[in-house]
Parts: C-alpha cells; structure tokens; sequence
C-alpha cells in the first residue's frame, strides 16, 4: 500500500499536466486521444474515420497502471512502463496500451503524453 501511495505521489504531477495522451496503433494504422479536460476519447484511422466516446473515466489502477473507462467498460489499459511500441516505428513509448476497440482489432500500441514524449533508441 505505501508502494501505491507513493508511486501515485511521483506519478500524479505527470499525469496532471498531461491533457492529452496520444496512442499509436498498426495493423490496422488508428491513433487515440484522451483529452483529459473534457473526458473524451477520439480514434481516428489512415481512411479519416473518426469516432469521439465522452464522458470517459482516467482511472489510476495500481502504480503506473491505468484504464480508461466508459459506463464500467474498459476501453484502453494502459501501463507506464517507458517500452510501449506501435509494432512498426523505431519509437519507444512511455505507455504500453491494450486497446479493446474493434477500430483497432483490439490491439496493443504505445502511447505518449504531453508531458511523457516518445523517443527514438
């Protein structure tokens, strides 16, 4: 419990600052946005279909642990573990996702935030 309380001390600046968490997703190419000010959820692919979800819920589930939710589902889970990957770019993410849309067959990304930048190796 001190491990929780003090992870989510270290990790809450961060996350407070990050008003958008963008994830990156291949095959099939999708990119999601958290707004973290107005609880939206935004997937966009390659073809310029868009769908926005509201009222999403940021829940923090352990130390660098994370869903995003909607009416008790949970749509994306994200772990604050600085090896996310898109599957194909060189870049390393801060977040791994697990993505349980069917725009993104349900599959794994990286993510970054505002305040948390991918990097190259």
């Amino acid at each position: 419990m001190k491990n929780f309380i003090l992870s989510a001390i270290i990790l809450l600046p961060a996350i407070s600052s990050a008003d958008i968490i963008k994830c990156f997703f291949t095959e099939p190419f999708v990119t999601s946005e958290f707004n973290t000010a107005d609880s939206t959820l935004t997937y966009s692919d390659f073809e310029g279909n868009i769908l926005q979800i509201g009222s999403v819920q940021f829940q923090i589930k352990g130390a660098a642990e994370f869903e995003l939710v909607k009416d008790g589902q949970v749509l994306q889970h994200l772990d604050l573990n600085y090896q996310g990957s898109n599957g194909m770019s060189d870049h390393v993410y801060p977040y791994d996702v697990k993505d349980n849309h069917e725009m993104t067959h349900e599959g794994w990304g990286g993510c970054e935030s505002d305040s948390l930048k991918s990097k190259l190796p």
